[in-house]
This record gives structure tokens, sequence and C-alpha cells, in this order.
């Protein structure tokens, strides 16, 4: 008796069963648009957050990148300046770079200048140079303060620019129109003030 009735509580828990499985896929044979949309609608957001944060995480890492190397960057030049106490800059090279009226643009002579400096800048990693843009006596000082400093900075866009010349190795400055080489009472002797003096810098063997 005891496994007759065995035997037939098996049989009854075997058919709940059943009856659950096939109540169950019929639930979900009911609702299946809707609750998979919902499902895959927060599959496809949790994906995208991943991304967002791994396009994020790369971001982060080219900053990084990028930090070092200005780090990098900087310590050259904290050691150059250490060199720089220790020894006595010479000038290895120079160009002066002349400019038209009111003007900071450079034309194709001047640029041909710029090129020779280039070249001996890239003689010699520890070269260094030094830019100072110039004017004539035309117009108030505070003016010519502003215009020599832009003579300056196109010289260094130029030699950055076209020739890759770190920025770390370039100095700039305006002298305005208090550093003449020639009178600034005839024409010849303001467009030789109109300049930008360019002096490529090395370390004095002696």
């Amino acid at each position: 008796m005891n496994g007759v009735r065995v035997g037939k509580l098996t049989a009854v828990a075997l058919l709940i069963v059943l009856v659950a499985v096939v109540s169950g896929c019929a639930w979900r044979s009911e609702f299946p648009a809707e609750e998979q949309e919902a499902q895959l609608a927060e599959m496809y957001a949790e994906k995208a957050d991943v991304e967002a944060l791994n396009d994020r995480l790369t971001e982060l890492e080219e900053q990084v990148a990028a930090n070092k190397e200005a780090i990098r960057e900087a310590m050259m030049t904290a050691d150059k300046a250490l060199k720089c106490c220790r020894k006595e800059f010479v000038v290895v090279h120079s160009e002066e770079v002349l400019f038209a009226f009111n003007s900071s643009a450079l034309d194709a002579e001047m640029t041909a200048k710029l090129d020779r400096v280039a070249d001996k800048l890239k003689e010699d990693p520890d070269y260094i140079i030094e830019i100072a843009g110039h004017t004539d006596a035309v117009g108030n000082n505070e003016y010519n303060i502003v215009l020599g400093q832009k003579r300056a900075d196109a010289v260094r866009t130029y030699l950055v620019e076209t020739h890759h010349i770190a920025l770390t190795r370039i100095a700039i400055r305006s002298g305005g129109e208090g550093q003449p080489v020639a009178s600034n009472d005839t024409d010849d002797g303001r467009a030789k003030n109109r300049r930008a003096e360019v002096s490529v810098l090395g370390y004095s063997t002696e």
C-alpha cells in the first residue's frame, strides 16, 4: 500500500510540475513582445553605457599620455635652464626678418631665412631660439609693443608649424619701438626697424 501511495504522490507531483511548466509557457506566450522589447531595451541601454564608459576611458588614457609628454618636455626645459645657469649661451646663428609697415606677415624671402634657422636648430637638440619683435616709431608705444609681439609670434608659428620645432625651445619677446637699429627719421631707417631678430643660442664650450 505504501508503495502504491508513494507512486501516486510521485505522479501527482510530476503532474503539478508539468502543469506549472505549461502554464508558464502559456503566460510567456501571452505577453512575449512587451517583455522581450523591455528586456532588449534594457540590454541595449546597458551596452550603450558600457560603450560610453569605454570611450571615456580611452579619452582619459590619451589625456594621460599627453600629460606625460608635456611633463617630459617641461623636465627637458628645466634641465636646459639648469645648464644655462652653469654655462653661458652664445649665438651660433642669427637672422633678421623684415616686415612691411604695420604688418606681421612673412613673405617668401623671409621664410627662406627662417628655413635656415630651422636647419641650424636641427643640428643640435640643445640649441634654443630667441625671437625679438621690433617696430618703427610710427604710432604709440603701446600699439607698437603689441605689433612687435605679433611679429615675434609669426616667426614662432612658422617654425613650429612648418618645421615642427618644439615650443619649449623657443622664447619670444617684444621690444616695440624702443630698440631701433636705424634712424626713424627716414623711410629706409624705419624699414630696417620693422624687424624680428632671430637668434639660435648654444652653450659656450669655454
